[in-house]
């Protein structure tokens, strides 16, 4: 026969519930699909971004060195064949008044317009201040052997320099530290020909640097081929130089981030699609409910199971193909949201469409399948009815949590992790508090449904609202369940993912911290540890002088939890002032694992530990404390260090204020590669971006609930009202049902992902060789905005519940 087709979309609109349900439904499932794609792409992206940020801006392209061992007219001729070639001489002695010190020279293009001149200027020799200090160099004086006259004196690079410099801090930053000879300033020539002009001694060696500056990267698509097209041209040169290629090694990592992002994602997204599609089929079941009648004449006048199910697209398809598309749009809207980044691969918009075109051909099949079982089952074969709910679905994914905690246990992340990896995600390890989680749902709504059934047996009149709360949900025991087990699922997911980001964030930040000690460290000369050199007074309250040797440190217990990072700076203050010494034994505080007993270190009294510490800044958990007072030779120490709670550019600015001079600089916030930590938390990040869409699954299952059981919910609250309850006790008694629902969600989800991932968050840990391990963060602002939100969704819930009470009229209620 021939089936309605036009008016098959038209009568669709009789149900506008059904069809927002259907649309909503795909379009969390366009969401989730198209989201995963994008945040895949995005991590990709991101984690170029901030390899980006680690390098320097002139070594992002490929670029050839070579310190040392060339004439300098080879090196002149090599650097001319680079935007960006430098060309530096060999140490040696320049000679301006007769005072010869220590002293090279170099040219770099723009080079004297990122110097800060402190006299003169024009385009003669541009001297640091150290020479000029250390020979009496000034403005007008001659090169000997030379034409050349100096025309500016200029501040001394130091560390950290700018990102123009960084690429050359090597060469252009001395070590005031280091021995005569080892490290000097450069003398800039304003001219690359100018070279042929400089003293016969310095023409004999050279050290040259070809840099290309690129504008920074974007996608990963284009590092790639910057890579290729750098490494190609490198390699037409066919120059005798050392090849620089920073940009494989961070193109490697990000591609690695993203693969472990999308294999990590995998599994959720999975699980997430074929729990939509089951939506999609129970929207389907509910349609082929109210469509029984026309179903059944359309059956019994010849036509097959199949071209009813295809009857239900037309009706469905278009709500279903709605709802994926913006899924999609959503997706993209909102991916500053939940992605690490906004910047997407080129065409990653076009693959997430493939995903959510997918997921809706998918939709539509579930829809024709589902709509022809039920009507083969309806009116051709009574089949034996069995319920999925009697398989025990809980001991399933129970058995399988377990599986994921014992190679959790094994392998943390996953397989041989070492310094300077990413680390290779364990797909199945990651799972496990999520599967516990899914666990703790299918076993509460399990028993959710055995309390609501033996329900009837409660007899709570003394307390009417809380009766007829009871009864309600009694009646209402498979919509109730649903809610229940979806709304556990979002506050798991939610804690999960949010709690796991977050103790790799402050594991990075607590990793960094123990391996600098503070939050900037300088290596300083022992003038300062003997008194010869006073601190400036910026620098006072917030640095402390702490000496290196192996295995032990040397600190001041009065100024030292001013500036290192500690979990408890009081206790700490306490123990470090305890270490007096009494006689030719140093007292000391043992670190971790350090052996219980008197050892000599070198540049130090024998040392004995007094008491202990788990870990200590920077020495991880082996070595030992000791009282700089305990230490009469602090000359014999091996090295002397600033540490500071200030930023590193705040420290050393001080320093160059003062006069001080400082080498080997360390910043907490650069010390350590967090792309590891990075790859996890973008991963987990997700998972609460998925827990908020599951949220907003429950909130709107549960207000869509109770809408539907509006007519319903009025024909009893107006009977109970002009039977003589009063408005409030109506009031508490819906606030108690849907009230019930939230907190047995907050309370379960709450506690199955606290639980979990306490276990499992000391293992999640990228870099495991490093102390302390993850930890979890504060819950307790987490947990208060859930109870918020979950007080936001009962206020509405029971708002309209009551708001068919009030606007009922009792004739037409009866009638």
């Amino acid at each position: 026969m021939q089936l309605p087709w036009r008016a098959a979309p038209r009568a669709a609109l009789s149900s506008p519930l059904t069809l927002l349900v259907s649309i909503a439904t795909t379009l969390l499932l366009g969401f989730v699909v198209a989201a995963a794609v994008l945040h895949s792409s995005s991590a990709g992206s991101a984690a170029l971004a901030y390899q980006q940020d680690r390098m320097c801006p002139h070594s992002v392209h490929p670029s050839l060195v070579a310190e040392g061992g060339l004439p300098l007219s080879s090196a002149v001729t090599m650097a001319a064949q680079s935007p960006m070639g430098a060309v530096y001489t060999q140490v040696g002695r320049p000679d301006f008044n007769g005072i010869a010190t220590w002293g090279r020279f170099g040219y770099r293009p723009e080079a004297l317009a990122h110097l800060t001149v402190l006299e003169g200027g024009g385009t003669g020799l541009w001297v640091p201040q150290t020479i000029a200090t250390a020979a009496h160099v000034r403005v007008g004086d001659r090169l000997s052997e030379s034409s050349l006259a100096v025309s500016a004196i200029y501040a001394d690079l130091a560390q950290p320099v700018s990102g123009w410099w960084c690429s050359e801090a090597k060469t252009v930053v001395p070590n005031p530290l280091g021995g005569d000879g080892a490290s000097t300033s450069v003398i800039w020539v304003p001219q690359v020909a100018d070279l042929a002009l400089l003293p016969p001694e310095f023409s004999e060696w050279a050290s040259v640097s070809l840099r290309f500056p690129v504008e920074p990267l974007s996608t990963l698509a284009e590092a790639e081929a910057l890579r290729d097209k750098g490494n190609a041209l490198l390699t037409s040169l066919k120059l005798p130089l050392t090849r620089v290629d920073t940009l494989s090694s961070a193109v490697a990592a990000a591609r690695a981030s993203e693969r472990n992002v999308s294999s990590a994602l995998l599994p959720l997204v999975l699980i997430s699609v074929l729990v939509g599609l089951a939506g999609v089929g129970t929207v389907t079941v509910q349609w082929a409910q109210r469509r029984h009648s026309e179903l059944r004449l359309l059956w019994v006048r010849g036509a097959s199971p199949l071209s009813l199910g295809f009857r239900g697209v037309l009706e469905l398809g278009l709500p279903l193909v709605a709802g994926g598309l913006l899924g999609l749009l959503a997706a993209r809207l909102l991916l500053p949201l939940y992605g690490p980044g906004v910047v997407l691969a080129s065409g990653s918009l076009w693959v997430a469409f493939g995903f959510v075109l997918a997921v809706v051909v998918a939709s539509l099949v579930v829809t024709v399948l589902v709509a022809s079982w039920r009507v083969h089952r309806t009116f051709q074969r009574r089949a034996r009815s069995w319920r999925l709910s009697a398989v025990p679905w809980e001991l399933v994914v129970g058995a399988l949590a377990v599986l994921a905690w014992v190679r959790l246990s094994r392998n943390g992340l996953g397989p041989s992790l070492k310094p300077g990896e990413l680390p290779r995600i364990d797909v199945a390890a990651l799972t496990f508090p999520l599967l516990v989680v899914l666990t703790a749902a299918l076993l509460a709504t399990r028993l959710l449904r055995w309390s609501l059934v033996w329900s009837h047996r409660v007899q709570w009149w003394r307390v009417p609202a809380a009766q007829l709360a009871l009864r309600r949900l009694a009646a209402a025991a498979g919509p109730v369940t649903g809610v229940v087990l979806v709304g556990v699922l979002a506050v798991g997911t939610i804690a999960v993912g949010s709690a796991v980001a977050g103790a790799q964030q402050s594991a990075l930040a607590s990793k960094s911290g123990v391996l600098v000690g503070a939050n900037s460290t300088v290596q300083v000369s022992q003038d300062i540890a003997l008194g010869r050199v006073a601190l400036p007074s910026s620098l006072r309250g917030n640095t402390t002088l702490v000496g290196v040797s192996t295995g032990a440190l040397v600190v001041d217990p009065a100024t030292f939890t001013d500036a290192a990072v500690l979990d408890d700076p009081a206790s700490v203050r306490s123990l470090l002032s305890g270490l007096r010494r009494t006689g030719d034994v140093a007292p000391a505080v043992r670190i971790g694992r350090s052996a219980n007993q008197e050892i000599q270190i070198p540049g130090m009294p024998l040392v004995k530990p007094v008491a202990s510490l788990p870990s200590f800044p920077k020495l991880g958990t082996r070595g030992y404390v000791v009282s700089r007072e305990s230490v009469p030779a602090v000359e014999q120490v091996g090295s002397w260090h600033l540490w500071s709670s200030l930023p590193l550019s705040s420290l050393t600015s001080s320093l160059q204020d003062a006069g001080i001079h400082y080498t080997n600089v360390a910043d907490r916030a650069r010390v350590l590669d967090g792309l590891p930590f990075l790859t996890v938390e973008w991963t987990f990040g997700f998972v609460a971006a998925i827990g908020v869409v599951l949220a907003v699954v429950a909130a709107v299952a549960l207000l869509l609930a109770i809408e539907v059981r509006r007519r319903q919910s009025a024909v009893s609250g107006a009977l109970s009202t002009r039977m003589g309850m009063r408005p409030s006790v109506l009031w508490s008694s819906h606030l108690l049902e849907v009230g019930a629902l939230a907190s047995l969600a907050v309370a379960i989800g709450a506690v199955a992902s606290f639980v979990s991932t306490g276990f499992a968050v000391p293992r999640l840990d990228p870099a495991p060789w490093l102390n302390p391990a993850p930890v979890l963060p504060d819950l307790v602002p987490l947990l208060g905005s859930m109870v918020l939100c979950g007080l936001v969704v009962v206020v509405v819930a029971a708002w309209l519940a009551l708001r068919g009470v009030r606007t009922a009229r009792m004739g037409e209620l009866l009638r």
